[in-house]
């Protein structure tokens, strides 16, 4: 797990770089309509040909990723598949405070391809390099940010009513951060509920209890429709997990069930945190059962609390930090399951491996949601676009990414069997970094390299081209020999000891914080702002100027008199002049004044100009090196010129 301070680190960089980040956020975008345009010419060129202007208008590697999310859409069946647990993702829009702040949307959504783009800026550990990392997260729908409640019920809501209207049982889950919207969206699904259950069915009956934390730090359920009375959790002989001693109330029309609802709601634990005036502190489970004719369905809404990180809890009493702690234990433990059920279907025919379900009460109650393939279920994964919570987004969508691939039922498949057989075997043959493209093929670490030649480099004296062992050496003959590990290259890894004398094999274990289950990444180096960043520095050095450059000055100055300075004279020649030499050029001294003010005025902008940009290499230098300190002090590189 990364530590907190490479994570603000990361959110201070997207701050100060926010312009670059931005720039690269728009020609991803760009490319997209671009590779949308061009793909109508497909019909009269060659194959492959209508491509080509796409690769020199743009990042080689982001031309490609935006053809392949506009034209190839290799998800864009999504909707149709046959499947009874879907996975899709809705994002806000920025708030006004984040407008105020200036901030860039770091989220862009693919409709027709059914995906969401995740675009990370980063600046990489040698202090030189600015990067963007672009990661591709397929479901089953994403709703764009003008979608309305009603169209989340629509999509999301409605198949799992109309399933549980013929006797089924269905949940609908809502999983994301702190103030992204869940509880916002549950209440309008629900509302949307309320009007239409009534329509094919006369007999409701509604319990709502919440999982909280209790005063002896363990996890509990309260019943939301009778004061927070403490209820059970058990499974019943059917094999289902079930809320033991709830109430639940009967509602004959739509009124009643809404008066139930904002009862029960009311009675929701919500606290004032950082990063919302009335945040959800507890998960809260909705259930409807519903009277059919052969059996009673079960329609249950589960609106989860969100996750935080510790930099967003600086300011929680003891109560609400072990509140806190129980819940992102729970989210914790439903992750852990969601890996766990992710790396056996990618096992393919391996050993089973045990799920932890009954390693929180969350998880124990949600088991048939993940595993029962006669159970229809939906994951709405809310999102915030803000470049502050990119971490948030990938958390989030790397692991309904890997509920949605852990849809262990449909493995069944001979061909589904088959291609995965395919798929993993491939992965274990690939050389480079196609090793890491498709779904959960190997590891990445969003730490590691940003291109692929800096392996290369002579960063950290590395001795292979994947990692191995690298020795930093001190004065003397003192030496320390430490492990480099590029995860993207492990199958491929072999060190070598010189102690031993002979290779080894480097054993990598993949970890839960590191693990990339983007379908796609690409990674664009900003080398053109660098560039852009350099001449702005030196737009005000005269000895850099041409005879062109230094001509234009002069023709944008005000001068009462003429000047005499040859065509060909460049900055330096004329810097070389002194006072004296430059008022023989001029015809009176008014004008040999005004042009000295000038050039006065030009270096000590230069001044100005060089001042900043070596504060701001400075600044890239400690946060690639993820130093805190670099965060702090923001307004001084604001007021830079450029």
């Amino acid at each position: 797990m990364a530590s907190n301070h490479k994570l603000v680190c990361a959110r201070a960089a997207r701050q100060q770089f926010r312009g670059a980040f931005q720039q690269a956020v728009r020609d991803y975008r760009l490319a997209k309509l671009s590779a949308s345009t061009l793909k109508g010419l497909d019909a009269f060129l060659p194959d492959g040909l209508s491509f080509l202007p796409l690769s020199y208008l743009y990042d080689g590697e982001v031309a490609r990723f935006a053809w392949e999310g506009a034209v190839t859409k290799e998800n864009r069946d999504a909707c149709d598949r046959q499947t009874n647990f879907r996975v899709m993702a809705r994002t806000r829009p920025l708030q006004e405070q984040e407008v105020d702040s200036k901030l860039y949307e770091s989220l862009s959504s693919e409709g027709g391809n059914h995906s969401i783009i995740v675009h990370d800026g980063r600046v990489h550990r040698d202090g030189r390099t600015i990067y963007t990392n672009h990661s591709r997260f397929c479901l089953d729908r994403v709703f764009p940010q003008d979608a309305s409640n009603p169209q989340v019920f629509e999509e999301a809501a409605e198949p799992l009513l109309n399933f549980a209207l013929q006797g089924g049982r269905s949940t609908l889950i809502f999983f994301g951060q702190t103030g992204t919207g869940k509880t916002y969206t549950a209440r309008g699904v629900l509302d949307d509920v309320t009007k239409k259950v009534f329509l094919q069915t006369a007999e409701v009956e509604m319990c709502c209890y919440e999982m909280a934390g209790t005063r002896g730090g363990r996890e509990a359920f309260f019943d939301l429709l009778a004061d927070r009375a403490q209820v059970k959790c058990l499974t019943g002989e059917d094999g289902n997990v079930h809320v033991r001693g709830a109430r639940r109330v009967k509602c004959q029309n739509a009124g009643e069930l809404h008066q139930a609802i904002e009862a029960a709601f009311s009675w929701r634990s919500s606290e004032c945190t950082e990063r919302n005036e009335a945040s959800s502190r507890s998960h809260c489970i909705l259930e409807l059962h519903l009277a059919c004719e052969d059996e009673n369905g079960l329609l249950r809404v589960v609106d989860l609390a969100g996750s935080e990180r510790n930099f967003e809890t600086q300011m929680h009493s003891k109560s609400m930090a072990e509140r806190g702690g129980l819940i992102n234990y729970s989210l914790l433990m439903l992750k852990e399951c969601a890996r766990v059920m992710h790396n056996q279907v990618k096992g393919a025919r391996e050993k089973e491996i045990h799920v932890p379900f009954r390693s929180s009460r969350l998880t124990h109650l949600l088991r048939s949601s993940f595993t029962d393939k006669y159970h229809m279920t939906t994951v709405v994964a809310t999102l915030s676009p803000s470049p502050t919570d990119v971490e948030h987004s990938l958390n989030t969508l790397q692991h309904v990414g890997m509920m949605r691939s852990a849809r262990a039922w449909e493995m069944q498949d001979t061909e589904a069997m088959a291609a995965m057989e395919d798929a993993i075997s491939e992965a274990k043959t690939a050389k480079g970094f196609d090793a890491v493209q498709g779904r959960g093929r190997a590891l990445h670490s969003k730490l590691q390299d940003a291109r692929k030649g800096q392996l290369d480099l002579h960063a950290f004296q590395m001795k292979t081209q994947v990692g191995g062992s690298i020795i930093k050496k001190y004065e003397g003959e003192s030496a320390k020999l430490e492990t480099f590990i590029d995860a993207r290259w492990h199958r491929e890894l072999k060190a070598r000891s010189r102690y031993l004398g002979r290779s080894t094999p480097v054993k990598v274990q993949e970890d839960l914080w590191v693990l990339r289950d983007a379908d796609m990444e690409a990674t664009q180096v900003l080398s053109d702002w660098r560039k852009e960043q350099w001449t702005a520095s030196k737009a005000h050095d005269l000895h850099r100027w041409d005879a062109q450059t230094l001509q234009s000055f002069l023709k944008s100055l005000d001068l009462p008199g003429e000047v005499r300075i040859p065509s060909t004279m460049t900055g330096s020649q004329l810097r070389r002049l002194g006072p004296r030499g430059l008022a023989a050029l001029c015809g009176d001294v008014a004008t040999a004044q005004v042009l000295q003010a000038a050039l006065l005025g030009e270096r000590q902008a230069d001044q100005v100009a060089t001042a900043a940009h070596r504060s701001q290499n400075a600044r890239m230098t400690a946060l690639g090196n993820h130093k805190v300190h670099a965060a702090v002090d923001e307004a001084v590189f604001e007021e830079a010129p450029f």
